[in-house]
């Protein structure tokens, strides 16, 4: 039996969940966007590039919400709360290519844990109206997670040279 198929959760709780993530997720890249912009502005560049769509994606789940009547169930209060400065991390900015390195190893695992969590969603979903805009956002985040994997890839290349 597919433990999966058992979980079901409502539609506001998938809406919230992928919210929060989301917001989390666009905090994590305007932080990601900042910390390399003196160092390798082309990286900046592409975090900004993310942030947007996880914005994009945010705007896309206030419209699901206010469609299906649930618009006031989503905490929106999250994304005006959105601070940049990461206080846990040892390097604000990216220094050397070393620090640039681990940053990087760090964003592709996040990113993937984000695709991860998305397909969760629209494997435990139940709730046809949400069905399309999770798979979007399941395609879209392994897009995303590729090509920081690419990034992190090709800076690499570089650096054990």
């Amino acid at each position: 039996m597919n433990n999966l198929a058992a979980l079901s959760l409502l539609p506001q709780e998938q809406l919230n969940l992928a919210y929060s993530n989301e917001a989390s997720e666009l905090k994590r890249y305007r932080w990601l966007a900042l910390t390399f912009l003196p160092f390798d502005s082309s990286v900046s560049r592409l975090m900004t590039a993310i942030s947007m769509e996880c914005m994009h994606r945010l705007c896309n789940l206030q419209e699901v919400a206010r469609k299906m009547e649930l618009g006031a169930c989503i905490n929106t209060e999250q994304k005006g709360n959105i601070h940049l400065l990461n206080t846990k991390e040892q390097h604000f900015f990216v220094v050397d290519d070393q620090i640039g390195h681990q940053i990087l190893a760090k964003a592709e695992e996040a990113a993937e844990v984000s695709w991860t969590f998305f397909c969760w969603l629209l494997e435990t979903n139940a709730t046809p109206e949400l069905h399309n805009t999770l798979f979007d956002f399941v395609t879209q985040k392994n897009n995303e997670f590729r090509v920081i994997q690419e990034c992190r890839e090709q800076r690499a290349i570089g650096f054990y040279k």
